[in-house]
């Protein structure tokens, strides 16, 4: 058989190895260097968000590539379940898509269609785009792998997936399920207290309908000492904060530090 010309999915083979895995949302830089820093950080995988960011097709599709070159798996949170902001993302170089807002079992179905090739799904074929790294090849093979490396990631954020997350995360296709811890608090009427028992509850009650699913628990979370905590309680995908959240906090503390310097000159 040749070589697949569709690039390996390093985040999706390390979950299906039992890893646990380290990434960041990015949400406002655009220069695709970004990748090379995320990169020597360690990340694994970056999540772009392009429900709340403000990304156009053509970033996306830089960013992705210039993610993927440095062996970091790039993930994009699309702002709908639609053909187009699934599939270009993809034909761009995403590895994974991320669907948020889920409510019921249909969008997830809906989402698999769109990702997934005939016969598992409805995408349309192409080749020599940035999911193949512009490369040609066997087309049959080219969909069948590409199937077999993306990644699908439904966000478990409002009140309704978390009701039906068992038949939400039962579906076949879905990786990840990935708490989105804020909005899920706004469903359950205590914004922004993400110490809240009611939360903590909600939380574990995901973490335990993965483990009956066998699908992997995610969470994307701003504070790292809830990293900590949730990577404890069983979390192995865990998004921490984003480029922007650490820019500032890094910048906060070295101002600071200098500013006392000041003070004791």
């Amino acid at each position: 058989m040749p070589e697949s010309i569709i690039p390996p999915n390093r985040a999706k083979k390390a979950l299906a190895e039992g890893k646990s895995l380290v990434g960041i949302m990015l949400v406002e830089l655009r220069q695709p260097s970004v990748m090379q820093m995320l990169a020597h950080a360690g990340h694994d995988f970056v999540l772009i968000d392009g429900e709340h960011g403000p990304f156009n097709i053509e970033t996306v599709a830089d960013l992705c590539r210039a993610a993927r070159d440095v062996g970091v798996t790039p993930i994009v949170r699309v702002p709908d379940v639609s053909y187009a902001f699934i599939t270009q993302p993809l034909d761009g170089g995403a590895q994974g898509v991320m669907i948020p807002r889920i409510t019921a079992p249909e969008q997830v179905r809906e989402a698999l269609r769109v990702i997934k090739y005939p016969p598992l799904g409805m995408r349309g074929s192409v080749v020599a785009r940035g999911h193949t790294a512009l490369k040609s090849g066997n087309v049959s093979q080219a969909m069948s792998d590409a199937n077999n490396e993306s990644l699908l990631i439904v966000q478990i954020e409002t009140k309704q997936a978390l009701q039906r997350v068992d038949e939400i995360i039962g579906i076949e296709g879905v990786d990840v399920a990935l708490v989105g811890p804020t909005d899920l608090s706004v469903a359950l009427g205590v914004p922004g207290d993400m110490e809240h028992p009611k939360l903590i509850e909600a939380i574990e009650h995901v973490v335990q309908a993965c483990r009956r699913h066998r699908i992997v628990p995610a969470i994307h979370i701003n504070v790292l000492s809830q990293a900590a905590f949730w990577a404890k309680k069983g979390m192995r995908m865990i998004s921490y904060n984003s480029e922007v959240g650490i820019l500032i906090g890094a910048a906060t503390d070295a101002v600071r530090s200098v500013r006392e310097g000041f003070g004791r000159s």
